[in-house]
């Protein structure tokens, strides 16, 4: 009997011993308070569940989106020009519609029927996007567009005799503006956040013509404060509508980033002894996020200026001054890439 209780006693201690030492998992998950599966004796690994993050202003799932910290668009613009300058009115329109024996004095009539095709970038950084600041809003746009166009101009002389030649032109768009962007919409779906903002800065224009053509076509260089709104209100995930409008701080002809010069002069010069100019710009088009960081963006863009010239200028009839309007009509289309 003796025996066959210390044969049992021995057994019963040799099993608990086994038990303990096939169950470390266990007894670890016991003490972590971690559910134990009893079939397999493991615990479920903490870290399978991951969220992930594109880096490109939004989280992938349905978790809400958020503004990019930058957003660089690359593509092209197609861009139509109209051009008219008249003596001794207010506006072009006046000027034609006085009786022809009233029509004197040199005048410029210009429409492109041939688009300038070209290249546009912009650059649009916001550092402080993710940030609870009052801040966050602040932001930087460059931009820079470039269009080309070659147009067949007829010149007629004194004689009557007329020939046809090819001039080529370029329409350089130059943008350095500071931004500030309310974000709303936000918590509202997982589509990008709308924002209604402001922006004011510096742009440039100018509008080159070959000089070696001898063109009646006129070029014009302006460099001018801007300051405008902005907006953009979101429908989907991969669509947005965006809207703005600027205003022209005096976007007077003759000024170029490399200063004056005699061709800048005659910009002036040649219709009058001063000038005072206005001048605005709106846009309408869509945005959106076609697959991770990358995007599009389509925009029509209507730009105006008018200037009004003061005193006798070079030009034949101008001795009273005159009128000249710019009109620019353009379409830009590119990719956007965001972070």
């Amino acid at each position: 009997m003796t025996t066959a209780r210390h044969s049992m006693v021995r057994w019963g201690l040799w099993c608990a011993l086994v038990v303990a030492l096939a169950s470390p998992q266990a007894a670890a998950a016991k003490r972590k308070g971690m559910a134990v599966d009893p079939e397999s004796h493991t615990t479920p690994d903490p870290f399978l569940e991951v969220s992930l993050d594109t880096g490109s202003g939004g989280t992938v799932g349905d978790g809400p989106a958020r503004p990019p910290l930058a957003r660089l668009t690359l593509g092209g613009t197609t861009t139509w020009r109209n051009y008219c300058a008249r003596p001794g009115v207010k506006s072009c329109g006046e000027y034609d519609r006085l009786p022809a024996n009233e029509r004197l004095g040199d005048t410029v009539s210009y429409a492109s029927s041939v688009p300038y095709l070209g290249i546009a970038a912009e650059l649009e950084l916001l550092p402080l996007a993710h940030s609870a600041s009052l801040l966050r809003g602040l932001g930087l746009s460059l931009g820079y567009r470039r269009g080309f166009s070659s147009t067949n101009v007829t010149l007629v002389g004194d004689a009557g005799q007329s020939t046809t030649r090819a001039v080529v032109a370029t329409d350089s768009v130059l943008t350095a503006q500071a931004l500030y962007r309310h974000d709303f919409g936000a918590e509202a779906s997982n589509a990008p956040p709308g924002y209604a903002g402001l922006r004011a800065g510096l742009l440039t224009r100018a509008f080159d013509v070959d000089a070696s053509a001898n063109s009646p076509l006129a070029g014009t260089h302006r460099l001018f404060p801007a300051v405008g709104l902005e907006v953009s209100v979101p429908l989907l995930r991969w669509v947005r509508l965006e809207g703005a409008g600027q205003f022209f701080l005096s976007p007077k002809p003759g000024k170029g980033l490399g200063g004056g010069g005699a061709a800048l002069d005659a910009e002036v010069s040649d219709y009058g002894t001063s000038v005072s100019s206005f001048g605005w710009e709106a846009e309408l088009g869509v945005g959106g996020d076609l697959w991770g960081p990358f995007g599009y963006s389509v925009r029509f863009r209507l730009s105006r200026f008018q200037d009004t010239f003061s005193g006798a200028g070079t030009r034949l009839g101008w001795d009273e001054g005159g009128v000249a309007a710019e009109t620019y009509s353009s379409l830009h289309w590119g990719i956007t890439a965001s972070y």
